[in-house]
């Protein structure tokens, strides 16, 4: 289900702005890095809090927030994988269709985005 997000994405900013728009598709995505290395960084930390917790011999209360907290960030951690996934394939598709442009290659079929988008779901 995620690589059919993937494709439409590549297929409609290609339909809407060509190279351009995947390519601005990719800055945005990027541009959520720092959220996204936040959140990733949040699971450890709570996992750390409640390790802390259990070798100090705490409430039961305080080992059951912080496994709470724990399985957030777990969460979190995968929804940033997703959009680290995500804008790792407008990127490199990006930096494709720019060489592509630069070196007057005009055959090589992976650039076409609706040959990328098939070669993502068969795979």
């Amino acid at each position: 289900f995620p690589v059919l997000i993937i494709v439409s994405t590549i297929l409609g900013c290609d339909a809407l702005a060509s190279e351009y728009g995947i390519a601005m598709a990719a800055v945005g995505m990027l541009s959520t890095l720092g959220v996204t290395l936040a959140t990733d960084a949040y699971g450890p930390i709570a996992d750390n809090a409640g390790g802390i917790a259990e070798m100090a011999e705490l409430e039961e209360r305080v080992r059951e927030t912080t496994d709470a907290l724990d399985a957030l960030g777990n969460t979190t951690a995968a929804t940033g994988k997703g959009f680290a996934i995500g804008s790792a394939v407008l990127t490199a598709l990006s930096l494709l269709a720019a060489f592509k442009s630069k070196a007057g290659i005009s055959t090589v079929d992976i650039g076409d985005p609706v040959v990328l988008s098939g070669a993502l779901i068969g795979a």
